[in-house]
């Protein structure tokens, strides 16, 4: 995959909320100036060299993708934007193809705007038609201390580096359940009990329709086996502790996250 980052900017009173907007979308500074270089690692950011770094932004989605879809594992890209707000929609659009290309190639099931399944499939990995939509699941496993368990995103996947609720997209003959399991087992190893789980909020975004589901179930650390590529570290943490990580930007992005914390 592409390694995508932005530059770094030159004044001294603008860098520290430029390497915030990089630690919460998993983007990289691409330039390394004595600025830049005189702060190391810039709080955890890795500096790319910038002497192959390629131009990127907003299009046509198919261009876009299309364009991506050429370049070499770990070419650096690098982010441009007239603004703040277009710099957040074409890093929201980067992530969003990055993790479209984990599994690429896997099947969806395509509802309409009204949840309802329209009998026909989509390979994942290719942009959706205007209003088609995929099912994904979020899920949220509680024990009995109240922590909840989480993960943390291999850095080849979009928002790579930070902590989430595991999770993922339904596959082809999947409902919200199914996925559920599925998901679980494959990201963690671990085997959800269906009795033990119910969804706690439901919504729909960009051509999806997301279910958050809360369980409430034991698990020992020492049981979670980590997917290469897709995961890589785990934790428990407390209510206060998950608002905290996403206060720093150490969590994806994630609607409702107090509601959800405070289903019962």
């Amino acid at each position: 995959m592409p390694v995508f980052g932005i530059k770094a900017p030159s004044d001294p009173e603008l860098l520290l909320n430029a390497a915030e907007f990089c630690r919460r979308n998993g983007l990289h500074f691409l330039e390394a100036d004595p600025l830049t270089a005189a702060h190391g690692e810039l709080w955890g950011l890795e500096l790319l060299p910038p002497g192959n770094a390629l131009s990127f932004k907003l299009t046509e989605p198919q261009e876009m993708a299309d364009f991506l879809a050429s370049l070499p594992p770990r070419q650096p890209v690098l982010l441009e934007a007239e603004s703040r707000e277009e710099l957040e929609a074409l890093t929201l659009w980067v992530n969003n193809w990055l993790n479209r290309q984990s599994a690429a190639g896997e099947l969806w099931d395509v509802y309409d705007e009204n949840c309802r399944p329209t009998g026909r499939l989509h390979p994942r990995g290719e942009s959706l038609n205007p209003g088609d939509y995929h099912l994904v699941v979020h899920v949220w496993i509680r024990d009995s201390l109240g922590r909840y368990l989480l993960t943390r995103r291999s850095s080849n996947k979009g928002y790579g580096g930070l902590w989430e609720s595991p999770g993922g997209a339904a596959q082809a003959g999947d409902d919200s359940l199914s996925a559920c399991l599925r998901e679980i087992h494959e990201e963690t190893g671990l085997t959800l009990e269906p009795e033990q789980g119910r969804v706690v909020e439901s919504y729909r975004g960009d051509h999806y329709f997301c279910d958050v589901w809360l369980f409430k179930q034991d698990f020992s650390l020492e049981d979670v086996v980590l997917q290469a590529g897709e995961t890589c570290d785990c934790r428990y943490a407390f209510r206060e502790e998950v608002l905290e990580l996403h206060r720093q930007g150490l969590f994806v992005p994630f609607e409702h996250l107090e509601k959800v914390l405070d289903a019962k």
